[in-house]
């Protein structure tokens, strides 16, 4: 069944919970109007399982749902996401004008943050057209912008629920008007073009555009799988055990009996299976030049590190300078089997070795930074999640999240069960 509406948003504006606060409303408010099943009511990011393929349950919501309900704000233009979305859904339009002789109404914009303020011109003509034929919704809340009346529902209720009702209201009666087709096959998110953009709104089936910052052949859907493991003979200066460990970074085997294999095998084919070209290398003196330049290019890194690796001298010199900055596009795993009786007898110091080495990824904690990974299973879980976080990130240009108490441990990278660490 067709999700009734589709809510498009800039991520950054989904910061804080406004956006899903109001969404519940919204399809509360529509579900006590209508019918339809709960589940079928609506479509958010937030939703979204972590692991998800998202780019097609996207694409798929996309190019099924009944209503598109941008939320306009200065960010949501700006994105290149957004203004993708808006043209798959504005091609399904224009293919129903095709048909039935007159453009189906079932855009309904809502005014999330003032984007009129400075004057005409600030948003996409594609946009402000959409709003002026949506004018009578602005009333309410033209000086304020929804997320203010969210943000203070008790001061606003008022006329937050007023609001809230004429919008399900509008999008209502929109889906009972325009029976919209179904897209007639696949549709390939990459290549819907960014109508916020001049070029963009010539045709929303043009070529896709290059994303800033992306060389051809590069971006988001390329994934440096970085290996931060000694090999048997390095490892053997530290430890008795080197069963998991070969002649190269790269042949590390944590989850042994277990798992036969080299990690970063499994990584690349989590990688495949998000429709990710993997480059899996083993770390080097070049880290640091490989990080610059896949955040240049817009694509992910993601370093699998073994934490008897940061009790060695040479591979901490070289794993150093990640944490001299956070990367919005760059992820560590931290595998541990729990049936290696020699690492559990060292946790206390392998804590204290990844912590400070990690000082600031381990302090916030960073949302890619994962430890405690006690099976091939949470490792590829845990993988899958960092993957559609950190191609979520270059998609939309986040910024990185700053330091917060910068003097103090947060929280330690929890390496077996509580209390261990």
């Amino acid at each position: 069944m067709p999700f009734l509406f589709f809510l498009s948003y800039c991520g950054d504006d989904g910061r804080g919970g406004y956006v899903s606060d109001f969404y519940d409303d919204l399809r509360d408010e529509i579900r006590r109007r209508t019918t339809e099943a709960e589940e079928d009511i609506g479509f958010q990011y937030v939703d979204m399982q972590e692991g998800t393929l998202w780019r097609d349950t996207v694409s798929e919501s996309l190019g099924s749902c009944r209503v598109f309900v941008p939320l306009y704000s200065p960010r949501y233009f700006r994105a290149r996401f957004c203004g993708q979305e808006w043209g798959i859904f504005a091609e399904r339009q224009r293919r129903y004008e095709q048909q039935h002789g007159h453009a189906p109404e079932l855009i309904v914009p809502v005014l999330w943050e003032d984007v009129f303020a400075d004057g005409p011109g600030l948003i996409p003509k594609i946009a402000d057209d959409i709003w002026a034929k949506n004018e009578s919704l602005a009333g309410p809340y033209l000086t304020s912008g929804m997320r203010k009346l969210v943000q203070h529902k008790t001061r606003y209720r008022d006329e937050y629920h007023d609001v809230v009702e004429r919008i399900a209201g509008v999008i209502i009666r929109a889906a009972g008007q325009y029976p919209l087709p179904v897209s007639p096959g696949p549709i390939d998110f990459d290549t819907a073009p960014d109508v916020f953009q001049p070029d963009g709104c010539e045709s929303v089936s043009a070529a896709l555009q290059q994303r800033p910052g992306e060389t051809s052949g590069g971006g988001p859907r390329h994934v440096h799988l970085v290996v931060a493991a000694p090999t048997a003979a390095e490892a053997a200066q530290k430890r008795t055990n080197v069963d998991c460990y070969g002649r190269r970074s790269e042949d590390w085997m944590p989850y042994l009996p277990a798992a036969a294999k080299p990690v970063v095998r499994y990584a690349m084919t989590v990688a495949d299976e998000q429709d990710l070209t993997p480059h899996p290398v083993g770390v080097s003196d070049g880290l640091s030049t490989l990080l610059e330049e896949a955040e240049s290019a817009g694509e992910l890194v993601v370093l699998l590190v073994d934490a008897w690796a940061t009790c060695i001298p040479a591979y901490a010199d070289v794993l150093r300078p990640y944490d001299d900055r956070l990367y919005g596009n760059c992820a560590v795993l931290l595998p541990w089997n729990p049936t290696d009786e020699e690492s559990k007898a060292q946790i206390p110091a392998l804590v204290e070795s990844v912590v400070s080495l990690f000082k600031k990824n381990a302090r916030i904690p960073h949302p890619t930074f994962r430890g405690s990974l006690h099976s091939l299973d949470e490792f590829k879980q845990a993988l899958r999640e960092v993957l559609i976080k950190t191609q979520s990130f270059v998609f939309e240009q986040h910024p990185v999240p700053e330091l917060v108490n910068a003097g103090a441990f947060v929280a330690r990278p929890q390496l077996e069960g509580p209390g261990e660490a």
